[in-house]
């Protein structure tokens, strides 16, 4: 092999040589490098880089310490404080393999993966290592992988990530996590997530739990529509909060900037509540459909329909007197004080019930 040590004058005797061979795949295009190497064999041309590295393959610039490029295998070895930017997509490295025949990128050490959005906002990746399929557009991250979305103000966690960004789809396995951006709004786990850019929709799918301040939400399912700010659960959800406890076939749950407001409980629902926060949830409803109002972290009001059944028991304190009311019938609504007692309750249609009370009086 001739190792042929080339200065910046002599470069520009040499380098034209390897850019035009080169050209015939992708066009090459040295910007800067401190030191140049260009070693020939009957097997394989390569061009050494060394400090202060940029170049251009194609529409890709890149940059770093130190550089082998491999002209007859079409591969580029980069290493020590690599970056490489193509259109909004830039990515940072210790090291980066680039083959030009498939146009895919192996990444890594410390890999920081950014897209710039053409509205202003941008997304980031975090990961041990990475593969950028080039010509389909697509990202593979995995090992200790981070992510932030600034638009969805949402940070995301999980040992293995696929991102397609031609279509707008990516996917989290390996113990996803995600998490509103604002401390103790919601906070998402599940078996594995899927994210649609175009709809701006969550799937979390297995062993789904959602936690926030005021609440906690299990299931098998979830839909979480951020444009309607609604999340939906099946596969035998359970809800519970301070206050209350539910389940049903299915739930809606409607927020405002991340805060729960409304929640809608489809078939076979069953609610237990308690008066105080901690309490023992002994009132209890059952129907084919129960609609609750959330208002600071507690129920203000539901009501249910089809099917309807209850029990409601006051216990006795200074002001009010012990009593037990239970009834079944097709309707039924209730409200609720700001300390969360009783206020109104009533009923409508095929009404049967019963009324216990005691007094001392």
């Amino acid at each position: 092999m001739n190792r042929i040590s080339i200065g910046s004058l002599i470069l520009l005797v040499f380098f034209p040589l390897f850019a035009q061979r080169s050209a015939l795949v992708e066009k090459f295009r040295l910007i800067h490098s401190d030191k140049l190497f260009l070693n020939r064999s009957p097997a394989e041309e390569i061009l050494e880089l060394n400090g202060k590295v940029h170049f251009w393959y194609g529409d890709m610039e890149f940059k770093s310490d130190r550089a082998l490029i491999f002209n007859n295998q079409k591969i580029a070895r980069l290493t020590g404080n690599v970056s490489v930017s193509n259109d909004s997509l830039a990515l940072q490295a210790d090291s980066v393999a680039y083959y030009r025949i498939p146009e895919e990128l192996n990444i890594g050490g410390k890999v920081y993966i950014t897209e710039k959005k053409k509205g202003g906002g941008f997304r980031w990746f975090r990961s041990d290592y990475a593969v950028y399929d080039k010509k389909s557009d697509k990202v593979t991250v995995w090992n200790n992988v981070s992510s932030h979305d600034e638009e969805e103000n949402a940070f995301a966690q999980c040992g293995y990530a696929f991102w397609d960004r031609k279509n707008g789809y990516a996917y989290m396995i390996e113990s996803p996590k995600l998490r509103s951006g604002k401390a103790d709004t919601l906070y998402v786990q599940a078996d594995r997530m899927e994210f649609f850019d175009l709809e701006r929709k969550l799937v979390a799918t297995f062993n789904v739990d959602v936690r926030s301040s005021d609440y906690n939400a299990t299931s098998d399912f979830l839909i979480y529509f951020l444009k309607e700010d609604k999340a939906v659960f099946t596969g035998e959800p359970v809800f519970t909060s301070d206050f209350a406890k539910a389940t049903a076939r299915e739930f809606y749950l409607y927020f405002d900037e991340r805060k729960l407001q409304r929640a809608e409980l489809v078939d076979s629902c069953r609610v237990f509540y308690a008066e105080q926060r901690g309490a023992e949830k002994k009132n209890w409803v059952t129907a084919g459909y129960v609609s609750i109002l959330f208002g600071d972290d507690s129920i203000r009001e539901f009501s249910a329909e089809n099917q309807v059944s209850y029990y409601y028991q006051q216990e006795k304190k200074d002001k009010t007197d012990f009593f037990i009311n239970s009834a079944t019938g097709e309707f039924l609504e209730a409200k609720f004080s700001s300390d969360n007692k009783l206020d109104t309750m009533r009923m409508k249609k095929s009404i049967k019930g019963r009324y216990k009370f005691h007094n001392n009086s």
